[in-house]
């Protein structure tokens, strides 16, 4: 296939899976941003309702503290012996019982308590001062007898014990009244009675406060300000569905339900439902119900967030136009490009790919054709002189391999010659050495101890140097295998019994049957300078080589392992090259014997530091 339907195809198939990704994204995104903007509103939602409870509870408190004021308790206490002391109580209680203005009542002002009325002026003004709106529409408080001893604003009848909110507040302690319009406040309001009791838990009187719908939803209009924008505003319901609050105090004395409340009644406490209006706006409603906080158990109301869902999805819907009117310029615009690439591209690049197949293929007298286009010519002259001068390299480098070659091999051939001769020479001396000294040992043998030392260390030195010459000599000299079976133990355990193995060190050969077809005496030969290497590691400390056996994929593994301190770094990579040792009266020759031998019989030999660990791999063969 041509590069510019390659490129045509591409370039299309991309623009349209961007379109095709692009309108699917949009509809998850949308689904996925109405789950997140539902899920954060009913955060808000939930956050407003317990600021709402919470901040009604606070002041609730704030007047049953006011109960237990000093005041309080000993105005009432007051009050009520000098009820009881009243022959004619009953009687007074009902010539008294029309609204009365205590201030100008001579006869309440006679029994009335100056001081505590003063201290519910006070607490009246002080709220009224710290919000700058009427908190408490009135507030004033009763005896034991139900008679009002302190009246901080307005009227009231002067009797209360017969009334409901009365007894319900003396029975339970606290009583809540329904949230209504007062026509002598021209303010929707509540009343709330607080039962109070002296510190032994006896019943001294009543105190009741109407506080205004204004210092109710203080917090909830705070809050609800705050998360305002243009397509989301806060709303509060009653426990009918009539709205309180939307953009301000509502008149919901007599207001219908929202459409709505019914499925935000049948639903759970937190929630958030999808609305549809005339317009086709889809509305995002999320809601939270009131649970209450603390002593305060709730009104029933509910806080909602009401947001528009065009506010977010405007964007995606010009996101998603871009997308499209991208997706179709960038369609056409692959077509248009495929055609130009076909002619100014693709034939120039065939002819410079025919050249470059022909270069791989050693011709290098081809020539690149000349093209119209700049870079093309560029190109071509480059392969013309990569020619030429692929031409002159490979020429160079195959005389300087040839002559390489020829030189190493014959210095190598040299080496060996003379290597092999000067082993073998010194060989037959060191062997008339031996001899003569095992004469002169038998000889003298206990008449001089310090002649037996010196014959101690010609010994040891003989068998060094016979050491080194065997070294030389397995290095240099490639004999055939003479390959037969062999029990694998039986070659670890014969190398272990030809050296001398100090005591400090202690040797783990495995118990196996695996047989191995090899040439046992270049095969023992192997191991014998493993464990040189291993014990001379080790030296002196206590130690110990462990040998491990095992068939693996048609080889035997035979892997070698010692406890000295390893290898040093700089000369790992390097150890089974010729001549690297890193003991001073080394050869540096054994590992590298030893991967010959490896090698010859077709397996392979590696090594790893800490603990150091020699591999050895020798292919299992058949008899």
């Amino acid at each position: 296939m041509r590069i510019s339907l390659i490129m045509v195809f591409a370039m299309f198939g991309i623009f349209l899976t961007f379109a095709v990704y692009g309108i699917v994204t949009f509809d998850l995104s949308i689904q996925e941003m109405k789950k997140l903007l539902g899920t954060r509103n009913e955060v808000f939602a939930f956050n407003m309702m317990q600021d709402l409870d919470k901040y009604i509870d606070k002041r609730l408190n704030d007047f049953k503290e006011l109960t237990k004021a000093a005041v309080v308790q000993e105005s009432l206490k007051k009050s009520n012996l000098e009820f009881r002391k009243l022959d004619n109580l009953e009687t007074l209680l009902e010539q008294n019982k029309t609204d009365t203005d205590l201030k100008s009542d001579p006869f309440i002002q006679g029994i009335t308590n100056e001081e505590l009325t003063a201290e519910l002026i006070d607490t009246i003004q002080f709220y009224n001062n710290e919000y700058g709106y009427n908190v408490v529409e009135e507030l004033f408080i009763t005896n034991e007898f139900g008679a009002n001893v302190a009246l901080g604003s307005g009227t009231s009848d002067y009797r209360q014990d017969d009334e409901e909110w009365w007894q319900i507040t003396k029975n339970v302690g606290l009583y809540i009244g329904e949230i209504k319009y007062r026509e002598e406040y021209g303010n929707y309001a509540t009343e709330i009675g607080f039962r109070i009791d002296d510190e032994g838990g006896h019943f001294l009187g009543v105190l009741r406060v109407v506080l205004t719908l204004d210092d109710l939803i203080h917090e909830f209009i705070n809050d609800a300000e705050l998360i305002n924008l243009p397509n989301r505003n806060g709303v509060l319901l009653d426990s009918h569905g009539r709205v309180i609050y939307s953009h301000g105090v509502q008149d919901f004395a007599k207001a219908q339900p929202i459409p709505y409340f019914d499925r935000i009644l049948e639903a759970k406490e937190v929630g958030t439902i999808e609305l549809t209006d005339k317009s086709d706006e889809v509305r995002i409603i999320s809601y939270a119900k009131s649970t209450g906080y603390k002593t305060f158990a709730g009104f029933d109301w509910v806080t909602v967030v009401d947001q528009a869902s065009s506010s977010f999805i405007d964007e995606f819907v010009d996101l998603r136009d871009s997308i499209l009117i991208t997706s179709v310029i960038g369609m056409i615009s692959s077509i248009v490009i495929g055609v130009v690439v076909s002619i100014f591209i693709t034939t120039p690049l065939k002819d410079l790919s025919r050249l470059a197949e022909s270069i791989s293929k050693g011709k290098f007298n081809v020539k690149a054709k000349k093209s119209r286009i700049n870079e093309m010519k560029v190109i071509g002259n480059s392969f013309n002189e990569m020619s030429e001068s692929l031409q002159k390299l490979f020429e160079t480098e195959k005389k300087l391999a040839e002559t390489q070659a020829r030189v190493k091999n014959e210095r190598l051939a040299g080496i060996g010659e003379i290597a092999a001769s000067m082993a073998h020479n010194m060989k037959n001396p060191l062997g008339t050495i031996r001899s003569s000294a095992d004469i002169v040992k038998r000889n003298a043998k206990g008449t001089n101890k310090e002649l037996d030392e010196v014959l101690s260390r010609m010994d040891r030195a003989i068998e060094r140097m016979s050491q080194q010459i065997e070294d030389v000599l397995n290095f240099v000299r490639v004999s055939p295998l003479i390959e037969r079976s062999v029990p694998v133990k039986s070659l670890l355990e014969g190398a272990v019994e030809s050296i001398d193995v100090p005591k400090n060190i202690t040797f783990e050969i495995p118990q196996t049957n695996l047989q191995l077809k090899c040439d046992p005496k270049k095969t023992e030969i192997v191991f014998i300078n493993m464990f040189l290497n291993a014990i001379q590691a080790i030296g002196n400390k206590e130690g110990i080589i462990k040998v491990r056996v095992k068939e693996e994929n048609s080889f035997a593994v035979i892997e070698v392992e010692d406890s000295g301190p390893g290898i040093s770094e700089e000369i790992f990579p390097k150890i089974f090259g010729p001549l690297v040792t890193t003991k001073e009266q080394g050869t540096g020759l054994g590992l590298s014997t030893c991967r010959n031998i490896i090698e010859q019989h077709g397996g392979t030999i590696s090594a790893k530091n800490y603990p150091t660990t020699f591999t050895i791999k020798i292919p299992l063969k058949n008899d």
